[in-house]
């Protein structure tokens, strides 16, 4: 099954409501093939991803190929794990995914095999458009989706949007009513502190050299909305910043992600020991330095709504723990 390609247009996923202008234009008049054509129209599933493309699809996608971690996830939490048939080697949540075949590397897939699988959808992120690879999977005739979302609500965005695509969108919309509970649980406790009462953070991605988050990362918001106040939202982005830099705006609370392997705990370690360039601040000072699965706090899946609870601990456990 191969979707149709229209226009871009300004929203961010839609279903077709094309059938109800044709029930007001007098669709049960004139034309016998009428009733059978208002039901292709309903059928139709219109989704509009990331970049702005639109996307119609006249029935649920059976087969997927997701090119990052955060929309395997989606394709599961959605409970359409098995139309997956291919993912990248750093796809390891939830556990079932290991038994499905991988198309490489994150950021450079094994686009032959992907052809070759020849799925309905391949699910990609803007590190694939950077590369080229969305351009040339759908040269090859694929149609790829792409998902990257710049907030939480993004995120739940996408999960309907992955829902609709797979036809559970009735599953997609209760599960997001589920993860909108668990945000508006924080929100609503830090709603009435005010801006001097909450703590300035930095968060380590990466200690030498410094890389951090700036205004525009969606993980910047999950800082916010947990009651923190990063202090590089002046950059934007992925970034690597002046670890003197980050010194002199002293942070009350430090995050620091895993990583991988033989670097699983390197970050932290370097920035609790005792010569640590940061043990001038606030955060060195009082123990507020904590660390947070990598795997929950960098990926745009739902679990970003387990970091906003993991944040809004870390800042208030008064209030969360």
């Amino acid at each position: 099954m191969r979707p149709r390609t229209g226009d871009k247009v300004p929203v961010r996923v839609v279903m077709t409501v094309i059938a109800a202008s044709l029930i007001l234009a007098g669709v049960t008049g004139c034309n016998g093939n009428s009733n059978t054509q208002l039901r292709d129209t309903l059928s139709d599933i219109v989704v509009t991803d990331d970049t702005g493309t639109t996307y119609n699809f006249e029935e649920p996608v059976a087969t997927i190929v997701s090119l990052a971690p955060s929309n395997t996830e989606i394709v599961f939490f959605v409970e359409a794990g098995d139309k997956l048939i291919g993912r990248t080697d750093y796809c390891n949540y939830p556990a079932e995914v290991s038994s499905i075949e991988s198309v490489g590397d994150f950021s450079d897939p094994n686009k032959e095999k992907i052809v070759l699988l020849d799925p309905d959808v391949v699910l990609a992120t803007d590190i694939q458009v950077s590369s080229g690879d969305v351009a040339w999977l759908e040269e090859q005739g694929l149609r790829v989706v792409v998902l990257y979302p710049g907030d939480v609500y993004g995120i739940l965005d996408n999960i309907m949007l992955v829902g609709q695509l797979t036809g559970n969108e009735d599953i997609a919309s209760e599960k997001i009513a589920g993860l909108e509970a668990r945000i508006n649980y924080v929100t609503y406790r830090t709603a009435t502190i005010t801006e001097g009462e909450k703590p300035r953070v930095l968060h380590v991605t990466w200690h030498v050299p410094l890389w951090t988050v700036g205004s525009d990362n969606f993980l910047n918001t999950v800082i916010e909305m947990a009651g923190g106040t990063n202090i590089f939202t002046d950059v934007s982005g992925d970034v690597q910043v002046d670890i003197e830099q980050a010194v002199t705006r002293n942070p009350q609370v430090i995050t620091v992600v895993t990583g991988h392997g033989d670097a699983m705990s390197s970050s932290y370690d370097y920035v609790v020991a005792e010569d640590s360039p940061y043990n001038e601040t606030d955060a060195y000072k009082n123990g507020r330095i904590f660390l947070i699965d990598a795997d929950i706090a960098s990926r745009q899946s739902p679990r970003v709504v387990e970091a906003l609870e993991l944040f809004a601990e870390f800042f208030y456990p008064e209030i969360f723990s």
